[in-house]
């Protein structure tokens, strides 16, 4: 292990931006503590030796940077520019007297609620000059594209943005999770037309079910490789139409467009993204995007091919419009054309991970300082903090866990659902027979008790009959005994 120690701080958040991170500390030769701050929630975690230190409340002082010192920190590398991240950043380049690094991995830069705002790329004054402050004030800018790093530039005067585009590791093994779901096996549609990742309404999620309705009569399914915002766990979200898979292993990915057989991926992405490694992952599976006409998405299209942008103020009718043309419709023959071009792997269309690494090391090496020999590190300093979930590359299979188990259950759960029917169903069916033969039976006692009863009046009529007729004198009664004799021949 070369040089000096990176503290890299981030915020809690996962994603693309602890992917990043993740694939820096596996490929740099050098020691990475990972700083994940929030409002109220301070973690430093050693990201090779996977051990985590929570900071109490106060904790971030003398003692904390004494023992970051003992770890040979020599530069920070901020990843996201959020309140708390920015302040633990801001922090430790003056306790630790080491300079800082920046990475724009989305824009927030511009204002906290980008994501959801109507206009995403509309700063917000007050914000923004707070993040300017601090990119100003870091050695170096950097930014995975040339879009977000010229949008930097035009929102912050006299500032420098370096392009490191994000690497991606292309790896064909296929683990043991990267299978459909038996649930989508059993119905499989002819066309599947596939989406990554977490899809909230900045990716285009508020779209989709009005997509899958305007898909209807077609043999097009779309398939989220991933999750919804209102569902997290795998199965039909509208029946033949739409499927959730649920969370994955990033390294899954082309795995997974492979099984569920994707002739397409989706990325109606609202807010513009600043590389996405959804579109790498698409990519390396050589699988063709539709993908919205702003941000990075579309400088890499232009740039490489590989796929098709959807028109400027796309809508859901839009978006079906081209999903239908594409998966088997008129444009069938394009899209087979663009999908055997991507079979030839190109390091300028999907950067590796080895040259994002490399490129990085460098700037590392370059402002990076070389702390003098340490004295030891008190490692009681901090206290280690067993929470792997803090860790995005133990979670993301710990959440794929779950959800699957979540599936398992709700499976489970239908299943009983239905045997409750069915035997719902049934006992309605033996009630109703028993209700009818227990009405059949009073009807039948109703019979036979008029028939009893009409046996009964004429039995007395009888007896009386043969009362009057034995007080008659015996001549007379012979004679019409004979008569009744004579009657009945």
């Amino acid at each position: 292990m070369t040089g000096s120690a990176i503290l890299h701080v981030t915020s809690l958040l996962g994603g693309g931006v602890d992917r990043h991170v993740r694939d820096l500390a596996r490929g740099i030769d050098r020691e990475h503590l990972v700083w994940h701050a929030g409002d109220g929630v301070d973690v430093i975690e050693d990201a090779r030796a996977k051990r985590y230190f929570p900071l109490a409340e106060g904790a971030v002082g003398d003692e904390l940077a004494g023992w970051l010192r003992g770890r040979r920190v020599g530069l920070v590398h901020l990843h996201q520019l959020t309140r708390a991240p920015r302040e633990r950043a801001e922090w430790a380049c003056r306790a630790l007297g080491v300079p800082r690094i920046a990475t724009l991995h989305d824009i927030l830069f511009l204002r906290p609620d980008a994501f959801a705002a109507r206009d995403p790329l509309e700063p917000d004054g007050a914000w923004l000059a707070g993040t300017s402050r601090v990119l100003a004030g870091s050695a170096a800018v950097l930014a995975p594209s040339r879009w977000l790093a010229d949008l930097a530039a035009a929102r912050v005067p006299g500032l420098r943005v370096d392009v490191v585009p994000n690497g991606s590791a292309v790896s064909d093994t296929v683990s043991d999770t990267a299978g459909v779901r038996e649930e989508f096996a059993r119905t499989r549609p002819a066309r599947v037309v596939a989406l990554l990742g977490a899809i909230g309404p900045h990716k285009g999620g508020d779209l989709l079910e009005e997509v899958a309705r305007r898909l209807e009569g077609s043999d097009i399914a779309l398939v989220v490789i991933g999750y919804l915002e209102n569902r997290f766990h795998a199965g039909w979200h509208i029946p033949g139409r739409l499927f959730v898979h649920g969370a994955y292993a990033d390294a899954d990915a082309g795995a997974l467009l492979r099984a569920y057989g994707a002739s397409l991926v989706l990325m109606p992405s609202r807010a513009p993204e600043s590389f996405s490694y959804a579109l790498s992952d698409a990519w390396a599976a050589g699988v063709p995007v539709l993908a919205a006409p702003n941000g990075a998405l579309a400088e890499r299209i232009g740039a490489h091919g590989g796929g098709w942008l959807l028109p400027e103020g796309f809508d859901a009718a839009a978006v079906a419009r081209e999903v239908r043309a594409l998966a088997g419709g008129g444009r069938e023959n394009d899209r087979a054309r663009v999908q055997s071009q991507l079979a030839r792997r190109d390091p300028a269309r999907i950067p590796t991970l080895d040259a994002m690494t490399r490129t990085l090391d460098a700037f590392y090496a370059r402002f990076g300082i070389d702390p003098a020999e340490p004295a030891g590190a008190d490692e009681a300093a901090v206290q280690a903090l067993l929470a792997t979930n803090l860790d995005g590359a133990l979670f993301r299979p710990e959440l794929v866990r779950l959800a699957d188990e979540l599936a398992q259950t709700l499976a489970a759960l239908e299943a009983e659902r239905t045997r409750s029917r069915d035997f719902e169903a049934e006992a309605r069916g033996w009630i109703a027979k028993l209700e009818a033969d227990v009405r059949a039976v009073q009807e039948e006692l109703r019979q036979s008790a008029q028939a009893r009863d009409a046996l009964a009046r004429e039995a007395d009529l009888l007896r009386l009959n043969k009362e009057a007729l034995d007080r008659l004198p015996s001549p007379a009664r012979r004679l019409l005994l004979k008569l009744a004799f004579d009657a009945r021949r």
